[in-house]
């Protein structure tokens, strides 16, 4: 019983971390959008707030199906 309550305490835990980095690469995205100059938004730190958030979503789906 002890191995299955851990399991689904890394499990929470995990699918949390992944939200939290859907949220980082959102407010990424958010900040990037809004502080934009004429040239529009910096392509680095936009593709940074895409990857974050892709990886955040990667995780809460690879630990719902898990």
């Amino acid at each position: 019983m002890e191995d299955a309550e851990e399991r689904e305490v890394v499990t929470r835990a995990l699918y949390y971390l992944g939200r939290f980095g859907q949220l980082v690469g959102m407010w990424i995205l958010l900040v990037d959008i809004v502080t934009a100059g004429p040239l529009g938004p910096n392509p680095r730190l936009f593709a940074a707030g895409v990857a974050a958030f892709l990886a955040g979503w990667g995780l809460t789906r690879v630990v719902r199906r898990g």
